[in-house]
């Protein structure tokens, strides 16, 4: 029963497997794919355009309207002062501006929440880029574990092989075949738990990027970066100039201020300006040498102003100011967070380089070991427990290599992304926006989809 449970989500996940027919992703290939299918990306470029149309709505309160107006009247009594129908019609143009210019201050505050949101689909971009990558990684890192795992299953069923011949001959106790056979049943469970991850990772990425279940992808390059060592404080000062997420919250601190300039000018008096043409006409049953028609321009001047309202002035500017102090307090917190992240990403690239050159002298040795150990198994100087040992040391020394490989390469990817030039060196070292048309239709063509 509990082998049911490991074998099915691998049964399930079938058809994801890679398929050698299929077209091979790089991680070049799903960066482009991720800008062109991500809900998530669109929805910050949907917030964005709202904000432009936002912009118009405001640059509107700084123009005059223009608006035409027409009235007919008519009466079931008619006498010698009243007509037997009215009607006028016009057109009038009208300005209303506050004396401290809050129309202005709203025109720019829209102008900087456009620039807000360009920076919020800036962190948007990235963050999701990165989760991608990081799915990318994760199905190499699992799929190059399966891999040291089939190896491990056949060198033991080798050594199987090996013991079996050894317990023919009565040159080794049984117990050295009920062992190898508990080593090889473990492996084989550690394999399909293995197989099952990796279904999980690939249907993971797949989700994220939109690709077809049978894809595969290619290796990573692996990364050639300059030293970082020493250069944690230029780090992060980097993050902190350029961190999408900083440049938003300082654009909102900005736009707090905007905000209390709009509402002290509740405080101020509102002019308004009205000019006009109309025309009348009045039509009398009784005497129609009364019908007349009359044409006029006119033109109208009106200053309000709040005296008093009973606080509500005050509160709403006390608001708007506390309001400010929290924007203010969450860039204080935003900009420590980045730091840390920063520095933990730093030290995560350190202790992968310095844990990988040690860990290929481990794998080195290892191998040196378990080639050592067989033959002397063979020779009759070793006994099994050594192979197993030897084997053990072997399996773990490939698994941690590949996995502190693979770590380094996502933790370079970590540390731009705490610096916030993940997207812009994506963009550089890949030209995305050049190539997206194209991009687009090899995704089109791989997916039989064919999107507008």
């Amino acid at each position: 029963m509990p082998l049911i449970f490991f074998l099915l989500p691998v049964i399930l996940f079938a058809g994801s497997q890679e398929n050698d027919t299929a077209m091979a992703y790089s991680l070049p290939d799903l960066y482009r794919l991720a800008l062109l299918r991500s809900e998530e990306i669109q929805i910050a470029e949907n917030n964005l355009d709202i904000a432009e149309k936002d912009k118009k709505r405001a640059r509107s309160a700084l123009l005059p309207r223009l608006s035409g107006f027409g009235n007919y009247i008519r009466y079931n009594e008619t006498n010698p002062l009243q007509p037997e129908s009215a009607w006028d019609y016009g057109v009038k143009l009208q300005q209303q501006v506050t004396l401290n210019g809050k129309e202005w201050t709203g025109y720019q505050a829209a102008l900087d929440t456009i620039e807000q949101r360009e920076y919020d689909l800036d962190a948007s971009t990235e963050a999701y880029l990165f989760n991608v990558a990081a799915a990318y990684y994760d199905v190499v890192n699992i799929k190059k574990r399966v891999e040291i795992l089939k190896a491990n299953v056949r060198r033991l069923e080798a050594y199987k092989a090996s013991v079996i011949k050894k317990l023919k001959l009565e040159a080794v106790p049984k117990t050295d075949l009920l062992r190898t056979e508990a080593e090889l049943s473990g492996t084989a469970t550690e394999l399909v738990v293995a197989e099952n991850e990796l279904a999980y990772a690939r249907a993971t990425l797949a989700s994220l990027v939109n690709l077809p279940r049978d894809y595969s992808i290619q290796a990573p390059e692996q990364p050639v970066k300059s030293g970082i060592n020493g250069r944690l404080p230029e780090f992060i000062e980097t993050a902190q100039s350029s961190r999408a997420e900083i440049k938003s919250v300082e654009m909102a601190l900005e736009l707090a201020d905007a905000n209390i300039s709009i509402k002290k000018s509740d405080y101020w008096p509102v002019l308004s300006v009205e000019a006009g043409y109309t025309v009348e006409n009045a039509d009398f049953e009784l005497l129609p040498e009364e019908d007349s028609s009359e044409e006029s321009l006119y033109g109208a001047l009106n200053v309000e102003m709040m005296i008093f309202d009973w606080g509500l002035r005050k509160g709403t500017v006390g608001q708007a100011k506390a309001e400010k102090q929290n924007v203010r307090l969450k860039l204080q917190i935003l900009n420590k967070q980045i730091a840390l992240e920063v520095e933990q990403a730093y030290l995560k690239v350190i202790a992968a380089k310095e844990g990988i050159i040690a860990l290929k002298d481990q794998l080195k040795f290892a191998r040196a070991n378990f080639e050592a150990v067989t033959l002397q198994f063979e020779l009759g100087q070793a006994d099994s427990l050594d192979v197993m040992d030897a084997n053990t040391l072997l399996f773990n020394s490939e698994r941690e290599l590949s996995e502190a490989q693979n770590m380094l390469a996502l933790s370079y990817l970590s540390l731009e992304r705490a610096q916030g030039i993940f997207f812009k060196n994506i963009k550089a070292q890949y030209s995305l926006y050049q190539n997206a048309a194209s991009s687009k239709a090899d995704a089109e063509l791989n997916t039989g989809e064919v999107n507008p």
